[in-house]
């Protein structure tokens, strides 16, 4: 195998990546907790926002 491919297997991929201009925002781990934290509270808000309408 060439040194090159190696070298890219053996680099993480991020879970997120964004870049728009000159900003470059790269998330290498899923904050779970976080994640989890805004499901419970934005979840039922806009479950709730959907029934009443």
């Amino acid at each position: 195998m060439s040194q090159t491919k190696q070298a890219r297997q053996d680099q993480a991929v991020p879970f997120f990546e964004l870049r728009v201009g000159g900003v470059h925002v790269t998330v290498q781990h899923s904050p779970y907790r976080l994640l989890a934290m805004a499901a419970v509270v934005v979840g039922p808000l806009a479950g709730a926002t959907w029934l009443t309408r």
